[in-house]
């Protein structure tokens, strides 16, 4: 403020902020036990109905919709085997590794192990440093010991569940499913709410309930999925989503990526468990900070104000998935924000190289949301490849790469023949993803349609 960077009233209203969430974490840190051993908050009409009734209620429910691919798992595993023979064999192997010996890749290192008994969740796995589990907001995050949370933050977002699930999807292999429901046993038990360096920062809860959404999906109809696995995951998504309403990484000053994924993961438990009492704040208060966000953090030419292209493709994947998922569950979004997504795919197209390889630019973590596919930090072409199914827009196709996996799961098989039918425009777009292209026309068109997946 005395350099003249923000204003007198941006620096109160922070300095307001600063103190409130103090207030808050004084509250937290009071309530550490309740919150632990507190259940899901359920609305009155699921609250009261026996547990083998909810759990027929989420297997036969139609809606809300997740992503295309996953509502006909049958349908989705045998394109997948018959599309992407090659890299099927390699996802059930890498699930028998996840399964046998507790072994996947690791934020950019390769294959790590993390033991053949119970998986230790606070150890860092490169420096063997353990985290305490003191209060979240107590714990130191820069040491000089070697040890990096960042490290620890990738092994529990939990991504691997979802190459388990997709595994168990194809196989029907109950050591799949086991091994989901194991693990995530062991990790609420090693992680209460609030405690420990897995509760510290609010982004990380919420990629972490996004990529446990999808394993829900994936693993509902599982004979593991008892009434009681089921009354532990609402305890968990529930926790998930109180806490980063509690710990939102929001300043006056300026706001991230951070802040960004914080309320998408709100906005998607929102959506997608509107059994929960607090789901509609969720959605609704998610969406109207996704969208603000967008207004703030993204720059005339569709750039990143963050001068980084790791989180350009994070972002993206985060408008975009949300956008997507908003449009499947009948939350409208306004034209101008569509035309604003279409702006970063476009800017993502003119920053790849020939290869179709992105410059490392700026800061990144090789983040992802919801990794159907683990990517490499320079891979962005099967971000812009949904891009080219959803507007029909030929420019954002990569014409030398494969069509990646990820059309097939989150678009589902209209949306593979939207995109393969880009090269000579001779096919009507014929999914309700071609619907969501950004004009005017199309979006009055999609409110006609009533075609579902």
């Amino acid at each position: 403020m005395l350099r003249g960077e923000v204003s007198a009233r941006t620096a109160a209203l922070e300095a307001t902020r600063r103190m409130r969430q103090l207030s808050l974490q004084r509250r937290e840190r009071a309530s550490l036990g309740q919150l632990d051993q507190q259940p899901a908050l359920l609305r009155e009409e699921f609250a009261r109905i026996r547990a083998s009734d909810l759990l027929a209620h989420f297997r036969s429910r139609v809606k809300p919709k997740f992503f295309p691919g996953f509502h006909d798992l049958k349908k989705t595993s045998a394109l997948q085997q018959r599309l992407y023979s090659a890299e099927t064999t390699r996802l059930v192997s890498q699930a028998n590794r996840i399964a046998n010996d507790h072994c996947w890749p690791l934020l950019g290192f390769g294959e790590k192990c993390f033991g053949s008994e119970e998986i230790d969740w606070n150890r860092d796995p490169l420096s063997g440093f353990h985290w305490p589990l003191d209060f979240h907001a107590d714990i130191n995050l820069h040491r000089n010991d070697g040890s990096d949370a960042r490290v620890l933050w990738d092994l529990n977002r939990l991504s691997h569940f979802i190459t388990l699930g997709r595994a168990y999807s194809i196989t029907n292999d109950s050591k799949h499913s086991g091994q989901f429901f194991e693990q995530l046993a062991g990790w609420r038990r090693q992680n209460p709410v609030a405690r420990g360096v897995n509760w510290n920062c609010a982004m990380e809860v919420a990629l972490r309930a996004m990529n446990l959404l999808t394993a829900f999906e994936l693993f509902l109809r599982a004979p593991q999925m008892d009434e009681l696995a089921l009354k532990e995951l609402l305890k968990t998504f529930d926790q998930h989503g109180a806490h980063i309403q509690r710990n939102l990484e929001f300043s006056h000053l300026a706001t991230s990526n951070h802040y960004l994924a914080d309320v998408a993961g709100l906005l998607w438990i929102g959506v997608l468990l509107p059994e929960l009492q607090a789901a509609d704040e969720w959605r609704e208060f998610g969406l109207r900070e996704l969208l603000s966000e967008m207004d703030k953090q993204m720059l005339p030419d569709g750039a990143d104000y963050e001068a980084s292209t790791g989180y350009h493709r994070l972002k993206v994947e985060l408008f975009l998935y949300s956008f997507v998922l908003c449009h499947l569950n009948g939350v409208e979004i306004a034209e101008n924000y569509w035309t604003k997504l279409r702006a970063m795919l476009a800017y993502m197209a003119a920053y790849l190289r020939p290869d179709g390889r992105a410059p490392l630019i700026g800061d990144s973590d090789s983040g992802q949301v919801m990794p159907i596919v683990q990517r490499a930090a320079d891979d962005h072409g099967y971000v812009l490849a949904l891009g080219a199914a959803i507007f029909q827009e030929p420019r954002f196709e990569i014409p030398s790469a494969l069509v990646p996996e990820e059309l097939l799961w989150i678009l589902g098989e209209p949306g593979l023949r939207d995109y393969e039918s880009l090269p000579d425009g001779s096919m009507p777009p014929i999914c309700t993803c071609s619907s969501m292209r950004a004009t005017a026309a199309s979006r009055a068109a999609a409110r006609t349609d009533t075609t579902t997946h």
